[in-house]
């Protein structure tokens, strides 16, 4: 693979990428901290592997790594930050990683342009179908609804959990049985 080829393709998969995170901006209220996770780590890991690899096709071991690394570790924090600071971190670790492994399989599938080019289909196929399915779980997430647990403060899907309290009428959810335990033995505390 040319430079000129790989720094276009990795020009495009870095606007496909910023491009999925700016639609996402509009569900970042349904985010939770989780959820914000995996949004980091697949931000930082598919766009790190797809760039990287492009540039490992490329170059050498040592500049196709400085980019995916880079490239992974900024979509995957920048991204990631919906989560808070466990999405940051967990976007950034993906972002290596996955800057790691894509320079090094573009600097090994070098030895042949067939497997340069039929990897590159591969890999720019497995990072469109991860933004895809990576819309798909911000959407289906954002459809739910959730509840604050009052007692350790995690985000509960009200449709999932059995965990439940009737306080004044109010319906209380809960992530553990110990949150509920807790809860019904001294509810005005976690109330308050």
């Amino acid at each position: 693979m040319s430079l000129a080829a790989a720094v276009v393709g990795g020009v495009l998969v870095m606007a496909a990428s910023g491009g999925v995170g700016w639609y996402l901006r509009r569900y970042n209220a349904a985010i939770t901290e989780m959820l914000g996770m995996m949004v980091g780590m697949t931000f930082g890991m598919m766009t790190g592997i797809t760039v990287g690899y492009y540039i490992g096709a490329a170059t050498d071991m040592f500049i196709s790594n400085l980019v995916g690394v880079t490239v992974g570790v900024v979509f995957g924090v920048v991204f990631g930050r919906v989560g808070g600071l466990m999405g940051m971190m967990d976007g950034g670790m993906g972002g290596m990683m996955g800057g790691m492994m894509g320079a090094m399989l573009g600097v090994m599938v070098n030895f042949s342009p067939l497997a340069v080019n039929l990897t590159a289909v591969f890999m720019t196929a497995l990072f469109a179908v991860s933004m895809v399915a990576l819309v798909r779980l911000v959407q289906t997430s954002a459809a739910r609804e959730y509840a604050l647990d009052p007692v350790c403060g995690m985000t509960v899907d009200v449709a999932k959990t059995k965990l439940t309290s009737d306080y004044k009428g109010k319906t209380i959810y809960f992530c553990a049985p110990g949150c509920k335990r807790a809860f019904d033995k001294a509810p005005e505390r976690y109330l308050a």
